[in-house]
């Protein structure tokens, strides 16, 4: 690279810095020392600025200043001729290189063309190389987000591992729950059996308590009459109502009977005494009578009642374990079929986890491969 600066130029430059320079040194010297200025370096900006300028007036000048002014202006003269011969001889070395630089690079110009070949050769391997530096990178980058996939998929399989271990703990819990319930259903079925037994053996009692009642009311010399005993509760009950609403009509009637001969016979003592005594008999025994069908009538309607009451509750034992039945029967479904669909991602994601380590290792193999490749190229360019 050629830097030339022409002769004129430097110099008018040079002398504009030292006058610069000199008038900085001015003005510095004029600060920091007050009366201590060099008289001298006045008289060297004066004789720079004549000369600069080439102006022919002259400058008035104290008396004692003439003498300093000529030695300043021949110093500043050579000083100009050293630095001339310096900008001279820095051209001439400059000239020189730039010859030897010019001729260096003819004789490689004219090397050039013995290295064309092999320079081909060298860009066509050269980028070859690039290419396969290119795929390389390709590669590993496919490669790192296969790894980076499987890490995913592993990281979503480990927290995927807790949700299922709750679900089977669930499940496991709905299992309990369910045996549960079929002891519960199976204690209830075995408590309707036994209120079942429980009522026919109260009906039995019920049946033989109306026969001994039957035997008592003929004991008494009341007309007994043959109740038919019917297969249903119900139906005997009535029958016992009707057959005493009778009994107490005909009650009624004999005491009224017994009341007027009793109003009829009383001109003698002793029959007045014997139907008095017949008819307080007759009283208490129809108060017994009445008392004991109130006991029988409030025995049969608490009967009739426990009887709705059981039939009631198995009704809604029956009820409320279909519901619990059905309820497990679909979260046991529910919960079937979720663990069906863990257990196909869990294999699909173990098929891809087994697929993405055959394409890692296919990968390596290929990688290896092209660094063995690119291991040869390079020894056998180098030898």
């Amino acid at each position: 690279m050629r830097v030339l600066v022409p002769k004129k130029s430097r110099s008018c430059s040079r002398a504009e810095g030292v006058f610069e320079v000199l008038r900085q040194r001015k003005a510095g010297l004029v600060r920091s020392l007050g009366t201590r200025v060099s008289r001298r370096a006045l008289g060297i900006s004066s004789v720079f600025l004549q000369g600069l300028r080439s102006s022919s007036a002259a400058v008035p000048l104290a008396p004692g200043l003439e003498k300093g002014r000529g030695l300043s202006y021949e110093s500043l003269n050579g000083c100009l001729v050293e630095y001339i011969e310096k900008v001279r001889a820095l051209e001439q070395v400059n000239q020189e290189l730039e010859e030897h630089i010019r001729v260096y690079l003819d004789k490689k110009a004219a090397s050039v063309g013995s290295w064309g070949a092999l320079r081909e050769n060298w860009e066509a391997i050269y980028h070859q190389v690039g290419e396969a530096v290119l795929e390389n990178a390709r590669l590993m980058l496919h490669t790192e987000n296969i790894q980076a996939c499987a890490e995913d998929f592993k990281d979503r399989y480990e927290n995927e591992q807790p949700f299922r271990k709750a679900v089977e703990d669930e499940i496991n819990s709905l299992y309990k729950v369910i045996d549960d319930a079929n002891l519960t259903k199976m204690d209830l079925e075995s408590q309707i059996e036994s209120m079942k037994e429980e009522l026919t053996l109260l009906s039995k009692n019920h049946e033989e308590d109306v026969k001994v009642l039957y035997k008592q009311l003929a004991g008494s010399q009341l007309e007994e009459l043959d109740v038919p005993m019917g297969s249903g509760l119900d139906d005997i009950l009535e029958k016992i109502r009707i057959h005493w609403e009778r009994d107490i009509e005909k009650n009624r009637a004999e005491t009224g009977a017994l009341l007027r001969t009793k109003q009829q016979a009383e001109t003698t003592a002793a029959v007045r005494t014997q139907e008095e005594e017949l008819v307080e008999g007759l009283r208490t025994e129809f108060h017994e009578t009445a008392c004991k069908i109130q006991s029988l009538q409030a025995e049969t309607e608490s009967l009739r009642t426990l009887k709705r009451g059981l039939e009631n509750s198995l009704y809604d034992a029956k009820h409320w374990h279909d519901i619990e039945l059905q309820n497990l029967g679909s979260v046991i479904s529910k919960l079937e079929a979720e663990m069906g669909e863990i257990k196909v991602e869990t294999e699909q994601q173990q098929r891809d986890r087994e697929n993405l380590l055959t394409s890692k290792q296919q990968l390596e193999k290929d990688i290896a491969a092209y660094h063995c490749l690119l291991d040869g190229e390079q020894s056998r360019y180098l030898s």
